[in-house]
């Protein structure tokens, strides 16, 4: 006779303190579950042993894999949260995040927090984090753009060697820039033409999503997203790749330019598979080429590398803002090395004075300065060189980058027993950004 011995485990989930904080400030706040099965090693192992090669395949299997994996995992949460919905009229709505398995619950309360913590499937509840203001020294202009003035490319695209670039007949064409920034101004006169969202007839749907509060049009609270966005795809020689398409994504919500984790992760996953504005009916397709994110925490944290990963597999070249307080040693708010003993940063861009766009009103312009400056100007070179070899991978791409950046005149400085006079090194990484040679 065989005897078996079923153990069910009634073990809560981990609630970090912070949610009961929060939840004694507030009757509605947002949570991350994580799931206990969630095993996303074993999907990305079934993805990986295909071995694909074509973009659209890459897209497309590597979301339905783990998208189908989350799906199955997270079902009987899911059902449980519409069912409280339903029943007890509660406001919560849920935002899945396929890439990690996770899933993020909005504007929950008190009882439905305890139900999560209560159900077996789940592992733990994460508070909500915010990334503080991003690096973003306005430096306010009064002047407006006058397309009846014959118009002078800008100092920094100029310095870039853009225009070189252009000559040869590469403006960035074909090419979708995504940007997770505050939000875009997307009336602009210097960047209206090139939201894709107005090339498919002024739809926002896989152009635009805004994971707080699911605002259907494209807005800026804090001006970050438009000056950004103008130095990559601007019109009459304010932004690197003219001739480029934009699509946004707003990470960075708060007025002051804060940026929730939550909205952060969202959006990575969009930028992976773009939805409507209202998160449904993905179309992998529309995923853009590039992504620039102009924003940054401290280092030491992987709470984005599924994320990255899911970019880089699908050929999406992400670039990031080093994030620097100051000319010294260890200035970078994520200098390396990282894994595998990478050192940071890769290039350096224009990033003092830069005019562009401003998000107050459809022809103004506003000067401002910091590293989240010089990322878009990468991110449009990038463009530049996927215009004219749309080929090439993105280690091609960062090597095209990389070789065709000119050495900076050495101070002698040294951090971390690296000369700057070597390349790379911890203050320009392999010099300053040069299109027309990377191109």
């Amino acid at each position: 006779i065989g005897l078996f011995c079923l153990v069910h485990s009634n073990s809560l989930a981990k609630v970090e303190e912070e949610i009961w904080k929060n939840l004694d400030e507030s009757n509605l706040i947002n949570v991350l579950v994580t799931f206990k099965k969630a095993d996303t090693k074993s999907a990305w192992n079934r993805f990986y042993g295909l071995k694909l090669t074509s973009r659209a395949a890459i897209l497309n299997t590597q979301h339905a894999i783990l998208k189908d994996h989350a799906d199955v995992v997270q079902h009987h949460v899911v059902s449980m949260l519409n069912e409280a919905r339903r029943q007890n009229d509660k406001k919560h709505y849920l935002d899945q995040l396929w890439i990690s398995n996770e899933l993020i619950v909005r504007d929950v309360d008190r009882e439905v927090v305890e139900k999560l913590r209560h159900h077996p499937d789940v592992e733990s509840l994460v508070a909500e984090k915010f990334i503080p203001s991003l690096d973003f020294l306005k430096e306010e202009s009064f002047d407006k753009v006058d397309f009846n003035n014959t118009l002078q490319n800008q100092w920094n695209i100029e310095n870039v060697e853009a225009p070189a670039v252009w000559a040869r007949g590469s403006r960035g064409e074909n090419v979708v820039i995504g940007i997770i920034d505050s939000g875009v101004r997307y009336t602009h006169i210097l960047l209206s033409s090139a939201y894709r969202g107005n090339s498919d007839g002024e739809t926002h749907d896989y152009n635009w999503r805004a994971p707080t509060g699911n605002g259907p049009t494209p807005v800026d609270a804090s001006g970050h997203g438009t000056h950004v966005t103008g130095s990559v795809v601007g019109s009459v020689g304010y932004g690197v790749a003219p001739g480029a398409k934009w699509m946004a994504c707003k990470g960075c919500a708060g007025t002051d330019g804060s940026c929730s984790v939550f909205d952060l992760l969202s959006c990575g996953n969009w930028i992976g598979c773009p939805t409507d504005t209202s998160g449904e009916q993905a179309q992998c397709g529309r995923a853009p080429q590039v992504v620039n994110n102009s924003w940054g925490g401290a280092g030491g944290n992987d709470w984005y590398e599924l994320v990255i990963a899911a970019w880089r597999n699908a050929g999406i070249v992400p670039i990031f803002s080093a994030g620097n307080s100051g000319t010294n040693c260890g200035t970078l708010a994520s200098p390396g090395p990282g894994p595998g003993g990478l050192l940071k940063p890769d290039i350096a861009a224009p990033g003092t004075s830069i005019l562009s766009a401003s998000h107050l009103s459809d022809n103004g312009l506003l000067s401002a300065s910091g590293t989240s400056m010089a990322a878009p100007h990468v991110s449009g070179a990038s463009a530049l060189i996927l215009s004219a070899r749309p080929n090439l991978s993105i280690e091609e791409v960062t090597a095209a980058l990389t070789d065709g950046a000119i050495s900076h005149v050495s101070l002698g400085r040294v951090c971390s027993g690296r000369s700057e006079s070597q390349r790379p090194n911890y203050h320009t990484g392999y010099g300053r950004l040069n299109a027309q040679n990377s191109a």
